[in-house]
């Protein structure tokens, strides 16, 4: 395909590659919009679920059978509710500054990452250290962080299902670490040094922005922290990012 020949506000000069590309983000953007309307959407009945049941069990004479089956209703109406809330929470744009309990944080996106992984046939594994302090930064940057590192871990192992780990550590007196590690097919040595590069990416046409891991560096380093990777051929990566504790 030709590099072409589009130019861009200040001059500089686009590929066709990256025009593709750049309309393809737009085209995200504008699916994130309409699907933060549809969760919006989904509180309301999820509401009525959730009160409808809770009334039907205050009710006398109500089988054993049917209060069982009414309380699991009532109780994946509240999970859903939760994670859509959370969702939405994680769409908006404003800036979240506050003190962030990362143990919770990774909860709440191996949650909602639990079918992608159901999917590939990942068991998904937690190592969490409940002794961590909260850490002060934007709550809805580090669910980015992390879903972009596990989403990556996922999809490297589309094919052979595997394992993934999730760990939380401290690491200096002045900062936590978390550590998200899969047993997949590894990274090429001489494609390590590249993925955090912009538009680079392995994957087929059309399954990768090459803009995940890129955003992902900048993200943890406009936090003050730092993210490593290791990996050797047919032993898996490991993602360690390390997040001071008040920036």
């Amino acid at each position: 395909m030709k590099d072409l020949a589009a130019r861009h506000g200040d001059d500089a000069i686009i590929t066709t590659d990256q025009l593709r590309q750049l309309a393809y983000n737009e085209k995200m953007a504008e699916l994130g919009k309409i699907s933060a309307g549809l969760v919006h959407e989904l509180n309301g009945p999820l509401t009525v679920i959730i009160s409808a049941s809770q009334i039907i069990l205050r009710e006398e004479g109500v089988p054993e059978a049917v209060q069982e089956m009414i309380s699991r209703i009532g109780s994946e109406a509240h999970r859903l509710s939760q994670l859509t809330k959370g969702l939405l929470n994680f769409s908006s744009h404003d800036e979240t500054i506050s003190d962030v309990d990362l143990n919770l944080t990774i909860d709440f996106i191996l949650n909602f990452v639990k079918f992608e992984a159901a999917r590939r046939a990942v068991i998904v594994l937690k190592k969490l250290d409940h002794t961590l302090p909260t850490v002060r930064l934007d709550g809805n940057l580090l669910k980015q962080i992390l879903m972009n590192i596990i989403m990556n871990a996922l999809q490297a192992m589309e094919e052979s299902g595997g394992k993934l780990l999730v760990e939380t550590t401290h690491a200096e007196t002045d900062a936590v670490r978390f550590i998200i590690s899969d047993n997949g097919p590894g990274i090429p040595i001489e494609t390590i040094d590249h993925i955090f590069n912009r538009y680079f990416t392995t994957k087929k046409q059309g399954e990768g922005t090459g803009l995940g891991l890129f955003v992902t560096k900048r993200l943890v380093e406009s936090m003050g922290g730092n993210i490593e990777v290791t990996s050797r051929m047919g032993g898996g990566t490991t993602f360690t990012v390390t997040l001071p504790i008040e920036k």
